[in-house]
């Protein structure tokens, strides 16, 4: 009977893991992510060495932007299976949405070292190529998969954005009738409309190409509706209002000379398509500015803490003495990953959800500076609906919560600018793209810092917009290019809606008319 028991648990070990991975998994796509930890956590104490588990919580980190978490626990699945070519690319994967190309090549080609044929790591290996200039290349690689694997959903992704598509080359045609036919996840649903709409778009057929656009987004939204919902009910309008209420001008009144700042910050802000990256390429490029990117250290810090604090958060930072910001500004610093360095003038950090976090950098950093970039709400909006994002941005797919999100997002940059006018600044996309080295200069100016030739335009590359998309990215600087700015232009018979939604937005947001 002994025995018989002992066999018995041995047999429901692997249900009771089933189980838990799918719990985990619909806490993920539900962006219940302490359920999600907890549930791997579960998994892991009775399998340590679950790959799967693994899996779910780097995908977990990185929609929480938690950028170096989800890079450890990829390092963690290379040491558990070093001779598995699917955790190199999964590591790879991590790298390349952290822009560390140089280093997702050297894994993808260990990768491809155990398993040539892995398609999975040629697509990424594809992506490395391209961030590096050889679109030719990645080019021939996604088409040998494509035509190896027709029903996979993110290789026809690459593969429509890997060049131009002229109507009589296009192979839109037979990507409809896949889409038709498959048996396709919400979420691959998306990503095949939003390929199909780069298709049309080459085309020149802009109508189906806003319709494949508008059933992309109803997909993506639809595979994540709980976060959209909350969105709707207000969850960033509450995250606004308690921010607004915590960090006022009162507290600022009681922060330390800036002068005395431990780290020289600057924060690039700026909602998505808003032109940050036009901005941020230049200042990387100075020799006294340390570029951090988009690297979430202070959230990575606050998820770490206790559940009782995180509940009280940002509402903490107005109850801890001294002795706690020094604490938590040290566990902040061990995550930059460098000791202060002198020569250093600013340390430029481009996440753009640190436009709720302005606050609790100000109270660690009292030195931070704030350059927030800006877009016509109507053109950001088109920009962004026309936009796969591979982060979880629960307000992205659906016209009113991207009109309210900027709108929000414009009421944060108001709040900030009023309690810091003499260390925020305000760079407007489309005078960016009139005379970007004048924008540049000004920055630079505002940090007492002298030009350097590397920060001018020219330095940067000409993005082809044909090879990238209506609002590709090469992943290198590139230079500031006005094709990236027509989007309003070439979707013009649609704007009525984007145009309705802002509007309606604006006068939720700023009831006052502000």
């Amino acid at each position: 009977m002994a025995a018989g028991k002992a066999g018995g648990k041995r047999k429901a070990k692997p249900s009771k893991v089933a189980g838990l991975l799918k719990k985990a998994k619909k806490a993920l796509d539900d962006g219940a992510f302490e359920e999600l930890e907890a549930l791997c956590g579960q998994v892991l104490g009775i399998e340590p060495n679950s790959t799967d588990a693994l899996r779910l919580l780097i995908q977990g980190a990185f929609d929480r932007h938690q950028y170096s978490t989800a890079t450890l626990y990829a390092s963690k699945l290379v040491q558990m299976c070093p001779k598995d070519a699917d955790s190199y690319n999964a590591l790879a994967g991590v790298l390349i949405l952290r822009d560390r190309f140089e280093a997702a090549g050297a894994a993808l080609r260990e990768a491809l070292r155990l398993d040539p044929n892995m398609r999975l790591a040629l697509d990424n290996y594809a992506r490395v190529l391209q961030a590096e200039g050889r679109w030719d290349e990645a080019t021939e690689i996604l088409e040998s998969l494509v035509e190896s694997d027709r029903s996979s959903a993110k290789l026809w992704f690459s593969f429509a954005h890997s060049r131009h598509f002229p109507a009589d080359g296009s192979p839109r045609k037979e990507l409809e009738k896949i889409i038709r036919k498959g048996k396709f996840d919400l979420r691959d649903q998306g990503r095949l409309y939003f390929a199909l709409a780069k298709l049309h778009q080459d085309a020149g057929d802009l109508d189906q190409a806003f319709s494949a656009f508008e059933l992309g987004n109803s997909r993506q939204a639809e595979a994540i509706h709980r976060q959209v919902e909350q969105v709707r009910q207000g969850a960033i309008r509450k995250n606004v209002a308690a921010t607004e209420k915590i960090f006022c001008a009162e507290w600022a009144r009681g922060l330390d000379d800036p002068q005395q700042s431990p780290r020289p910050l600057t924060l690039v802000l700026g909602p998505p398509r808003s032109g940050k990256s036009l901005l941020e390429g230049p200042l990387s490029g100075h020799s006294r500015i340390r570029h951090y990117g988009e690297l979430a250290v202070l959230q990575e810090v606050l998820s770490q803490l206790p559940k009782e604090v995180r509940k009280r958060y940002p509402l903490i930072m107005r109850e801890l003495e001294p002795e706690g910001i020094a604490q938590l500004r040290a566990r902040v610093d061990s995550m930059w990953g460098e000791a202060k360095d002198e020569s250093v003038r600013t340390h430029l950090v481009t996440n753009p959800g640190n436009v709720f976090h302005v606050g609790t950098f100000m109270s660690l950093y009292p030195g931070t500076r704030v350059v927030f970039c800006e877009r016509d709400p109507v053109d950001n909006a088109m920009a962004i609906y026309m936009r796969w994002f591979a982060q979880r941005l629960p307000y992205a797919w659906a016209i009113d919560t991207i009109a309210e999100f900027l709108m929000l997002y414009r009421r944060m940059a108001d709040h900030w600018e009023r309690i810091f006018p003499d260390r925020v600044q305000r760079v407007h996309y489309e005078e960016m793209l009139e005379d970007p080295d004048a924008h540049v200069a000004r920055v630079l100016a505002a940090h007492d810092l002298e030009w350097e030739a590397v920060c001018a335009d020219e330095q940067g590359e000409i993005a082809d917009p044909a090879l990238l998309g209506l609002t590709g990215s090469l992943g290198r600087r590139s230079r500031v290019n006005p094709a990236f700015a027509s989007i309003g232009e070439q979707y013009e018979a649609y704007r009525p809606a984007f145009e309705e939604a802002v509007g309606a937005a604006r006068a939720k947001v700023f009831p006052s008319g502000d």
